[in-house]
């Protein structure tokens, strides 16, 4: 059985390789106005899961995590959460993110694309695709922003549910 540290590590080593990959992209990045770019690192807390079905066995869960952007649109992150099982978890990922969506300066759209793990003994069967409590996870979020650095984000979760959550971006606490 995988224990949580082994989890934390291959996240880690997941986050290093796609920012490795990210950073040896040959084509140059298209020049962008400094100012519109978006901070380089954020921090999301998201304290509201919405099931599309209640379930005696959901229990309170929660997702903090952390970004690192990559550049105005690609970046990677980790989410440690508790999931709806009570379960520790992880989801290390990397993403894309569509700023001034549908041309509302307001609005973003980001997909993230990684390895969740944390589902495991008899709630193995909650995700798809899952193999010894690692299973692969699509996350699509739509973003509102309000303030200067701050956003209320909707993270749909398939066929389980929603998440609401804040994110916060820091400038100059890392860089691409």
């Amino acid at each position: 059985m995988y224990s949580l540290t082994r989890a934390f590590s291959l996240a880690g080593t997941l986050l290093w390789a796609g920012i490795s990959l990210a950073q040896t992209d040959a084509t140059p990045p298209p020049a962008i106005d400094e100012a519109a770019a978006p901070t380089p690192l954020t921090l999301t807390i998201a304290p509201v899961v919405y099931h599309w079905r209640d379930d005696p066995a959901h229990k309170y869960a929660f997702v903090i995590s952390v970004e690192q952007h990559l550049d105005r649109q690609r970046l990677v992150g980790l989410a440690l959460f508790r999931n709806s099982f009570g379960q520790p978890s992880a989801y290390a990922y990397a993403g894309y993110h569509w700023h001034d969506f549908l041309g509302q300066p307001k609005l973003s759209l980001k997909v993230s694309a990684g390895i969740i793990y944390g589902y495991t003994g008899e709630y193995a069967d909650k995700v798809p695709l899952n193999w010894e409590g690692f299973s692969p996870g699509i996350i699509p979020s739509l973003g509102y922003k309000i303030g200067a650095n701050g956003s209320v984000n909707l993270m749909l979760l398939g066929t389980a549910g929603v998440v609401i959550g804040y994110s916060h971006s820091f400038e100059g606490l890392a860089g691409p």
